[in-house]
């Protein structure tokens, strides 16, 4: 197997975009009816003299971030997964370390820095993969 590094590396981007994915799941699936999470957030709004939003909006807005980011890791777990089946198919790793690369920009700022990790490891996969397949050429 040419891609051997490349591919591992991607699968460690997918595991922890999956992380982040699972906690996006979990943190929305808790923040709903919490009576800690109602005392929090009226506890933030009254540090910081929030007027213009009630504690129920805030709490479904946090939800929309949860869902958002959930959805956007979720996306990036599939795009380094095509990236791994193109790794495996002949001649097609150029293709798959462009797709790296971009997903791995655009999935630390889509996820608000908070896929920094993940973006690291398929920017190494991308970066390893454009230089092998220049390197064969």
């Amino acid at each position: 197997m040419k891609y051997k590094t490349e591919t591992i590396l991607t699968a460690i981007g997918i595991l922890l975009f999956g992380i982040l994915f699972g906690g996006g799941i979990l943190l929305y699936g808790n923040l709903e009816g919490s009576p800690e999470t109602l005392e929090l957030v009226q506890s933030f709004m009254e540090d910081e003299n929030i007027d213009e939003f009630s504690e129920q909006q805030l709490i479904s807005y946090m939800g929309y971030l949860f869902i958002y980011l959930s959805a956007v890791s979720f996306a990036w777990i599939i795009l380094g997964a095509v990236a791994i089946f193109l790794f495996k198919k002949e001649n097609k790793g150029k293709i798959a370390g462009i797709l790296l690369i971009v997903t791995a920009i655009l999935g630390t700022l889509s996820t608000i820095g908070l896929g920094i990790f993940s973006g690291i490891f398929y920017l190494t996969a991308g970066v390893m993969a454009m230089t092998r397949s220049r390197s064969a050429s």
